[in-house]
């Protein structure tokens, strides 16, 4: 069975520079909502609809919350993401819990034979991300040999790319937009609300998915990253266009 398709664009993103309000403004507020307007928008810099340029535009800009929460509010009300939620077992099995939490320290067989037991694949079109870097210096198409780990937030992606001096280390950091094309390997869309690492807005592949990168696109060659005890660096970031199966 095919879960159906989460847009998280159907509603577009607008992302504003603010200002503080006048107190003609802060008036006029009081009247129509009984409270106070501390700040108004001001200048528009993006309208954002589809995942690709998402992507794109936090790599340019690094740290965006309004559009995480925006994500969220999204998933909170989306009766398919609400569907996605219902064909998942009420409590998250161990093993899928220890991939989470524990990484790398996981039993990869017993998260495989979780996932695949649920038996749920996405529907073709479905968009996600993934932040690291490529999987191949000499392919572009390759088979994942372990479980995959992606997300409907690409600040989430973006921040696990950073995390633990990975994209320092790395010297790169490739911002995966994933489109589902001909599903065939099984997911698991782990809780939300109340989940330790609800946060991670995460949902998981078996192994065995086939990605193939369809484009790769450099956003920004000096973003700066860090890891602990070294100064900070830059390194670039490309967007790539991926199918996973």
């Amino acid at each position: 069975m095919s879960l159906p398709v989460v847009n998280t664009f159907s509603l577009a993103y607008e992302s504003w520079t603010t200002r503080c309000a006048t107190q003609q403004e802060n008036i006029e507020h009081y009247k129509r909502e009984g409270s106070f307007l501390p700040f108004v928008n001001d200048k528009l810099l993006a309208v954002i609809r589809d995942h690709l340029s998402a992507a794109q535009y936090i790599a340019q800009r690094g740290v965006d919350n309004v559009l995480e929460n925006h994500i969220n509010r999204f998933l909170d009300q989306d009766v398919n993401y609400k569907s996605w939620r219902s064909h998942m077992p009420s409590k998250t099995p161990l093993s899928i819990t220890k991939f989470q939490q524990k990484y790398p320290q996981y039993n990869q067989s017993d998260v495989d034979a979780d996932i695949n037991s649920i038996g749920k694949t996405l529907s073709e079109g479905q968009f996600l991300f993934h932040g690291g870097l490529w999987f191949s210096d000499s392919e572009n198409e390759v088979t994942l040999r372990k479980p995959f780990s992606t997300s409907f937030c690409p600040q989430v992606a973006l921040r696990n790319a950073e995390w633990g001096g990975k994209a320092y280390d790395q010297g790169q950091i490739d911002l995966l937009v994933l489109r589902v094309s001909n599903p065939k390997t099984n997911v698991f869309a782990y809780k939300r609300k109340g989940a330790r690492m609800g946060n991670e807005k995460e949902v998981l592949f078996a192994s065995g998915a086939t990605v193939k990168l369809r484009n790769r696109t450099l956003v920004r060659d000096d973003y700066a990253v860090g890891k602990y005890n070294h100064p900070n660096k830059n390194v670039s970031i490309y967007v790539l266009e991926v199918d996973i199966a």
